[in-house]
């Protein structure tokens, strides 16, 4: 058993104490640095299971303790390279955690109830990789407790995704009657969900409603399509990419005589 698996078995612990503690700015806050950090090293760990030089960075130069060891992105990149990349949907549970964690690293922690969904999707991802992947058995490393808290977490999340589910079909039933979910994901003349601003979840429907709405929050969402970045995005609070900001120096009238 390597030091890796050992570190990333620490920092899931003490994420599972916070995430037990109480649901609070600080608990989530930590719980979220935490797991991030143990799915970084769970990931770091099966790339050194095959070769111990693919967690560096420079594998060319000497290698020591020291050595810079490579990030999230390139342990990616890396795995993908050796024909070890992982399906679609645990790359976006990975995309979320690192979205929320570099939020909290590099500005500061907006607590969201949303966060209740991307801790639970990490867990999720933990027991799929620790134990389908490592072949590693969590229950003789973590306490029986707090095992049994990461199934209660990931057991109360899949059953929100399959309320959400089942909402959107039956509303999809009602728009086009022809259509037969055993045949089809989503109708054909159907453009798509979008990801929520509010709960991140790929439930959210533009242009058939009043207002744009979310199956999984099951309610109006006041979002926009951004046709810059793709993104969706509050209203309220505009696109982060910039969009529909004006230009420093003008305002609205001088915007409307060009």
């Amino acid at each position: 058993m390597s030091e890796i698996y050992l570190n990333a078995v620490d920092s899931l612990r003490i994420g599972i104490d916070f995430f037990l503690k109480e649901r609070s700015y600080s608990s989530r806050k930590h719980t979220i640095l935490t797991l991030f950090h143990s799915i970084e090293l769970f990931l770091k760990e099966r790339l050194h299971q095959e070769n111990r030089l693919l967690i560096y960075r420079d594998i060319d130069a000497k290698i020591t303790e020291d050595s810079s060891t490579v990030g999230i992105r390139e342990i990616l990149a890396r795995l993908d390279n050796i024909g070890l990349g992982l399906p679609k949907d645990e790359r976006g549970i990975i995309e979320k955690i690192q979205k929320r964690r570099n939020r909290i690293e590099h500005h500061r922690y907006d607590h969201k109830e949303a966060d209740d969904i991307v801790i639970a999707d990490s867990f999720k991802f933990i027991l799929f990789f620790a134990e389908g992947v490592l072949k590693k058995d969590l229950a003789s490393d973590i306490d029986l407790e707090s095992l049994r808290a990461i199934r209660r977490a990931v057991f109360e999340r899949n059953e929100l995704d399959a309320i959400a589910h089942w909402r959107f079909d039956e509303w999809a039933k009602k728009q086009w009657p022809e259509w037969n979910p055993e045949n089809e994901d989503i109708p054909e003349e159907f453009s798509g969900t979008l990801d929520c601003p509010i709960c991140t979840e790929s439930y959210l429907v533009i242009g058939y409603h009043d207002k744009p709405f979310c199956f999984h929050c099951n309610t109006t969402i006041d979002a926009a399509d951004c046709p810059e970045c793709g993104r969706t995005f509050l209203v309220d609070e505009g696109c982060g990419c910039g969009y529909g900001e004006q230009p420093q120096g003008t305002d609205a009238d001088d915007l409307s005589n060009d």
